[in-house]
């Protein structure tokens, strides 16, 4: 595995280097439209495009690498692997030509949804079959409506990271927060590492303002991260539904309340606009202090979660701090 990590230190040093030669060769780019957009000039679109090109190569030194993982307690199965790159690749195709092209809202959201209705077709271990919470002293057996439930819950949180992803540096620094868990966890640590490298790259060009995670980078990371807590907690590595609940409660309620906020207005549930909690914060403070708050009430109640457990209380008490927060930045906006 060190020469895997080498060679992605490497590849990645290459991708600061010569960003301004790969994005002109990529030419995807996004654009300020003073109406969602603020931006100065065109910001390469690209992020997705650096963390596949990692998986990418970490898929072919598996393949020359088999019986490594297999003798290291891998967590996945070669089918379950083979699975995992491929759908992977189509996540990112798709959010690829989305940038490329703008793909309407229905349309995107029936493509979501059939990728993922074949995904649970050829790997049907990864079905929820069973919701586990730590307030309770039994299981609720799902499994009649596991299919359908399992396709909810993925098509929830890449809706809902998708539209977390609207301000420099907050979809990266939330996804090297759900990386750390599970290293922390120790499940699928090979994968974990292959992402923090492109995850620390991103984060440093997107901190210049040289490059936005795009959807093709929303989509892939935020399909591998729901993939992956679907999968840990199948195999127990996290034994409760609301511990996942609570790390990714905010970009959950924040899609929940634009939703309902949007078809209230006549508008589409997924239709972009500068109504999320971190543009209403952005208004009165400055981005370093709007990335403090909204990680402040993420990471801090997980963490207390974590070691006083009560993970219902914190659930509660990040709602309320979320719509108190909330009241008070559009009222004195």
């Amino acid at each position: 595995m060190i020469n895997l990590y080498i060679t992605l230190v490497l590849i990645n040093l290459f991708f600061i280097f010569y960003f301004k030669n790969i994005s002109q060769y990529i030419n995807l780019f996004d654009k300020p439209d003073n109406k969602r957009k603020f931006h100065k000039g065109k910001i390469a679109n690209i992020g997705g495009c650096l963390i596949f090109i990692n998986l990418l190569f970490f898929f072919i030194y598996y393949l020359l690498n088999k019986n490594y993982f297999y003798s290291n307690n891998f967590n996945f199965s070669e089918k379950e692997f083979y699975i995992f790159f491929i759908f992977s690749f189509l996540f990112f195709v798709l959010g690829f030509l989305d940038d490329k092209f703008t793909i309407s809202p229905n349309i995107k959201l029936f493509i979501f949804a059939s990728i993922i209705y074949f995904l649970l077709i050829f790997s049907n271990n990864i079905l929820v079959k069973q919701i586990n919470f730590s307030f309770l002293s039994f299981s609720l057996d799902i499994s009649k409506i596991s299919f359908v439930f399992t396709l909810i819950s993925f098509l929830l949180f890449i809706n809902a990271f998708n539209m977390f992803d609207g301000i420099n540096l907050q979809s990266g620094i939330y996804s090297l927060f759900l990386l750390a868990i599970f290293l922390i966890i120790n499940f699928s640590v090979e994968i974990i590492y292959v992402l923090i490298f492109p995850l620390l790259t991103f984060i440093y060009l997107n901190y210049k303002n040289k490059c936005f995670l795009g959807d093709n980078g929303s989509l892939l990371i935020s399909f591998i991260l729901s993939f992956l807590f679907i999968k840990s907690y199948n195999a127990n590595y996290i034994i409760y539904a609301d511990q996942i609940f609570l790390l990714m409660f905010i970009p959950g309620i924040d899609l929940l309340r634009l939703a309902i906020t949007r078809i209230l207005n006549h508008k589409h549930p997924f239709e972009a606009d500068r109504d999320h909690f971190h543009h209403n914060i952005l208004k009165k403070f400055g981005l370093n202090n709007t990335l403090l708050i909204i990680f402040s009430i993420i990471i801090f109640p997980n963490i207390l979660s974590l070691i006083l457990g009560g993970t219902l209380y914190f659930i509660l008490f990040s709602a309320t701090l979320y719509f108190l927060l909330l009241f008070y930045f559009k009222k004195y906006n």
